[in-house]
């Protein structure tokens, strides 16, 4: 398949798999974007993407739409705006009409949403209200609170400029950690008190709406929001009742809207990408404008991993298999430390970004005895036969480029607090399916979700803090369940 890619984005990678020593097994011409439409017939968990494709695929989308309709409502920032379109897609109606826009893609940090901003995302636009909530993915080491506090000061600046006639509505972060001791807590309420005074009094209002998620006590109310900081549906309604008012002031229901065509500045040109962004002396990076790159360097990285080779056991999946690495890490290296054992899983990896991953390079050079894959949950809301269909065109890749391999499939674990929690029915509807590729040969499959779980079916805080990627007990549990099968395909060798 011939892919076409941007020059800037092709010298970036290139430079990057030469400085890791990365030979023509790699294909350095495995940058895809624009990329052709999958084949008829394929579904997205069928289709194998760079993770990356789809972010930048999503901001030409948007910035396509809102060149076709005027924008007065416009949202932006990361997965908690992104979501409106998700579970919270009833409540979306409130705000939903030819005239909105959400912006957000998932996972975004303050750095990434000011380089959408000037690269052409508000180009032409002349929105009534801009709803910012930004920051969350930047908490936590080596980013301080003022460093978060200054790139959202450098958004709001954007926007203000790009948008004069805008008002911006600037959402304190949503709470996250259990507690009010807890350090990400302690880290969102500085970060708010900084941004809060943003506020103007003309332009530019401040609107935090914490309290209204949280317990009498301080603790965060489950059925509203979890300890990472996403919203649940209800959760949502808070969010939709505190800013139906400021909507309707500034966003009125209107019946006609002329096209965005006939508004001056618009073009039709694509968005200058800019690779490699390096950090300017000085600068933190909060406040220095960067695509998210992430997911090619640390998937450059884990090839260069494998040339430290050769190894027995591969774990691939997406942040649930990642995370070994922290908290997982002592129980990774008590049990599978003497077995040449590699963690190749990349956080918020779907399905097709792990068959691509397969197909370019992961495996090279590799002679598996057991390979361990959990993939699936940050694919829900897709139809479960097409993500099941997905997955089996993985195991069919191990099949054929790890001959020896034994392939340890497990079902998709369970997320939320309570077997009412939705994504239960349709994680099972997948493991249903995955279950039938067990042959008794190449392929076993195991769901444990049970031994994560109480018996009524409740999914503990001390075993999954955030109701979705387990703790280092968790781990344990983990480990335990599939340790016949890592002892059968990779017995230790007795000491003599």
């Amino acid at each position: 398949m011939t892919r076409i890619i941007p020059n800037p984005m092709a010298r970036f990678i290139s430079a990057l798999l030469f400085a890791f020593g990365l030979t023509a097994s790699a294909d350095p011409s495995f940058v895809i974007w624009p990329m052709p439409p999958p084949a008829p017939g394929l579904s997205a968990s069928e289709y194998p993407v760079f993770q990356e494709y789809s972010y930048f695929k999503g901001f030409q989308d948007n910035i396509n739409r809102a060149r076709s309709d005027r924008i007065d409502l416009l949202f932006d920032g990361d997965e908690n705006t992104c979501y409106w379109q998700g579970p919270a897609g009833n409540i979306w109606k409130r705000f939903e009409s030819p005239n909105t826009i959400d912006f957000a893609p998932e996972h975004d940090k303050v750095e990434n949403l000011l380089w959408r901003l000037n690269h052409g995302e508000l180009d032409g636009l002349r929105p009534k209200l801009v709803v910012l909530q930004i920051g969350t993915n930047d908490i936590g080491w080596p980013n301080h609170p003022e460093d978060i506090a200054a790139g959202i000061k450098a958004v709001v600046d954007t926007v203000r400029m790009r948008c004069p006639d805008a008002h911006v509505l600037l959402m304190g972060l949503f709470p996250r950690g259990a507690t009010a001791a807890d350090p990400l807590r302690l880290s969102t309420g500085a970060i708010n008190s900084l941004i809060s005074k943003f506020a103007d009094g003309r332009n530019v209002a401040y609107l935090d709406i914490s309290d209204k998620l949280l317990q009498p006590n301080g603790d965060l109310s489950p059925e509203l929001i979890r300890t990472s900081g996403l919203l649940s549906e209800k959760g949502y309604q808070v969010w939709a009742d505190a800013l139906g008012p400021i909507v309707d002031q500034y966003c009125p229901k209107s019946v006609a809207a002329p096209s965005a065509a006939s508004l001056p500045g618009v073009t039709g040109s694509e968005p200058t990408l800019s690779w490699p962004c390096p950090l300017p002396p000085g600068v933190v990076a909060t406040t220095f404008p960067v695509p998210p790159i992430y997911w090619i360097q640390r998937f450059v990285q884990n090839l260069a991993k494998l040339k430290q080779g050769p190894y027995n056991l591969l774990f691939d999946g997406d942040s649930i298999t990642d995370r070994w690495q922290d908290p997982g890490k002592d129980i990774w290296n008590a049990r599978y430390g003497s077995l040449k054992a590699i963690d190749m899983g990349i956080a918020s990896d779907e399905v097709q970004n792990v068959l691509w991953r397969v197909r370019h390079g992961e495996l090279d050079g590799q002679d598996f005895k057991l390979i361990v894959l959990l993939i699936g949950t940050n694919n829900h809301g897709q139809d479960p036969k097409q993500v099941a269909a997905g997955i089996k065109l993985i195991l069919n890749e191990y099949e054929i480029r790890c001959p020896h391999a034994h392939i340890l499939l497990l079902g998709i674990f369970a997320v939320g607090p309570t077997a009412q929690t939705p994504e239960r029915e349709w994680s099972s509807q997948v493991n249903r399916i995955l279950a039938t590729y067990d042959d008794n040969n190449r392929v076993t499959f195991m769901d444990i979700r049970s031994k994560f779980l109480q018996p009524d079916g409740t999914l503990t805080a001390d075993i999954m803090p955030d109701f979705l990627h387990p703790s280092i007990k968790g781990y344990a549990i983990w480990a335990d369940a599939i340790q016949p099968v890592v002892d059968k395909y990779l017995p230790k060798t007795p000491a003599n």
